[in-house]
């Protein structure tokens, strides 16, 4: 594990919570539909400790051989019928 100070973890944090408000919101319509407030409860923070993990993963592969393995098998298993990320609705760019 790299050790990093108290505010750069902190920081990559507000950007794990930032990425997940935006994922959340994106979300709203397909939870009101298909998810209860509760099940929402759940998967919220799944979704928050995967993406900093994410980010902390993609940070530290330089100095961590773990890190790299971590990100190198996530970049791997990424599906190649996925479609390309778009902007969501909302939001012009």
């Amino acid at each position: 594990m790299i050790t990093y100070s108290k505010k750069i973890v902190q920081g990559m944090k507000d950007f794990a919570k930032y990425i997940v408000i935006v994922v959340r919101n994106a979300m709203e319509d397909f939870h009101c539909k298909h998810l209860s407030d509760e099940q929402m409860k759940e998967l919220n923070p799944i979704i928050r400790n995967a993406i900093y993990t994410a980010i902390y993963a993609y940070d530290a592969q330089k100095q961590s051989n773990l890190s790299k393995y971590f990100v190198d098998y996530h970049l791997m298993s990424i599906p190649k019928y996925w479609e390309e990320p778009e902007f969501v609705k909302g939001f012009k760019g």
